[in-house]
């Protein structure tokens, strides 16, 4: 029985080790994150111009505020 503790704090100990996984890096503009022999590859490339959408979006209402605040002078 006391191996098994042993053995099991081992394991548990040795799984938290102090190295960290490097980050991905992000992919090139007009690559998409995924291969195109990916099953969910559409999907991905879908959710990556919803994503282009709204930051166009995000972009155009902080130009309509900058103009709004122009023009009342705050």
């Amino acid at each position: 029985m006391k191996k098994i503790l042993v053995i099991a704090a081992l394991l548990v100990l040795g799984g938290c080790s102090g190295q960290e996984e490097p980050e991905p890096t992000p992919p090139a503009q007009g690559q998409s994150r995924v291969p195109d022999s990916n099953v969910f590859s559409d999907q991905v490339r879908a959710l990556e111009r919803a994503e282009g959408v709204e930051q166009t979006i995000k972009d155009a209402a902080e130009q309509q505020r900058q103009a709004i605040e122009a023009q009342t002078g705050q």
